[in-house]
């Protein structure tokens, strides 16, 4: 992430106003998770956590994996991921983008698509930190 990108980020989460703390921001580059491989994933009793290289995902709302649009696995709050997760597994992420404010996807080479929304106007859906930035981007 570039100084400017650091910069803009640390001031936005300290605003007090809760509808700016929220929302995904357009400014969140997400470049370094192409060409990386997912290897290990982190199930904990309110969050899924995953890491591709230098970056780090603990998601609290719901995650979509879908393959040619059909839905193949599903995870929230309080469930095991569906078994379709291991198909990402030491697969490569071709494409990551930011689609709106509400939602990242991430491609993999196998044609699955992950779906991380922001679920919540009230609460985060997502931290995401990159290697050597102390502070997550916190959606």
């Amino acid at each position: 992430m570039g100084q400017a990108a650091i910069e803009r980020h640390g001031p936005r989460c300290e605003l007090s106003s809760w509808t700016d703390m929220y929302g995904i921001p357009k400014d969140l580059d997400l470049s370094p998770v192409v060409g990386e491989f997912t290897t290990q994933v982190n199930v904990g009793q309110f969050d899924l956590q995953f890491t591709f290289g230098d970056v780090n995902f603990a998601i609290q709302s719901p995650v979509n994996l879908f393959r040619g649009g059909a839905l193949i696995a599903h995870w929230e709050e309080g469930q095991w991921p569906d078994p379709g997760f291991y198909e990402i597994m030491n697969t490569e992420v071709t494409r990551c983008r930011v689609v709106n404010d509400r939602l990242i996807v991430i491609e993999f080479a196998n044609s699955i698509e992950m779906h991380l929304e922001d679920s919540s106007d009230q609460y985060e859906s997502m931290q995401i930190g990159f290697k050597g930035n102390p502070s997550p981007w916190i959606i």
